[in-house]
């Protein structure tokens, strides 16, 4: 009985301080974090259809790129959208390699998962690879696909995919354990060890300021993905 109680008791506490610590995030970004939810409340079913023939989770997935969504800018978005699709086709990352849609993905992130996805056993699996080919014609396709969601939520089931047969340990770890892991693997390295994944996933470096500066605000990227994440599973 006594064990029972604690149980209880415990469950009561995790429950509350998980509540409290998505709350804070909410009240710290305002109108943009519910902008962003209600912006993947009404694209759920649609990103939904793309991510399940990898055999992707969705709110997973929607968690990983939340912070994104929160401090997403189209204003800025469309100037670096007609940078990379000048100088990016033109000149590869080097010429431009700015971050573009709502998942806020660079042109270097994309060759990154192109490159590890056709050496990996999935595109044998898949059925499919993509064109690597240092020219034009196969960087105007990779920012064609950057430029559209559905592009993008591919771009991100195959991430996903690619980071859990790199890291088999993945499997373990409960459903929050990974969205934290994950989208500090997406916001820091896509290619770090296990190990240093591990060890930045609590360090502050996302902000909301156009600018960084001496008074700018930093915070946790996978903090804000796991606050996310606890917010719609609790909702079910």
């Amino acid at each position: 009985m006594v064990g029972l109680r604690y149980l209880i008791l415990w469950l009561l506490l995790f429950m509350g301080s998980t509540t409290v610590f998505s709350t804070r995030y909410q009240k710290v970004f305002g109108s943009d974090w519910t902008s962003a939810a209600r912006y993947v409340a009404d694209h759920h079913a649609e990103w939904q259809q793309e991510f399940a023939p990898f055999g992707v989770d969705a709110r997973l997935a929607e968690a990983i790129v939340f912070p994104e969504l929160i401090r997403y800018s189209m204003w800025q978005d469309e100037i670096e959208r007609a940078a990379v699709n000048g100088l990016y086709v033109t000149k590869g990352s080097q010429g431009a390699d700015f971050s573009i849609g709502r998942f806020q993905m660079k042109p270097s992130f994309a060759e990154q998962v192109e490159q590890a996805w056709n050496r990996s056993s999935l595109s044998k699996q898949y059925g499919f690879v993509f064109n690597l080919q240092p020219n034009n014609q196969a960087r105007r396709s990779r920012i064609r696909r950057l430029s559209t969601m559905q592009g993008q939520c591919r771009y991100l089931a195959i991430f996903i995919l690619l980071q859990q047969q790199r890291h088999p340990q993945l499997s373990r770890l409960s459903h929050k354990d990974q969205v934290r892991f994950l989208a500090t693997a997406y916001n820091r390295s896509f290619t770090a060890s296990y190990s240093q994944i591990r060890k930045m996933q609590h360090h502050r470096h996302y902000h909301t300021d156009v600018i960084k500066t001496r008074s700018t605000h930093l915070y946790c990227y996978a903090d804000i993905a796991v606050a996310y994440y606890n917010q719609i599973t609790a909702q079910k």
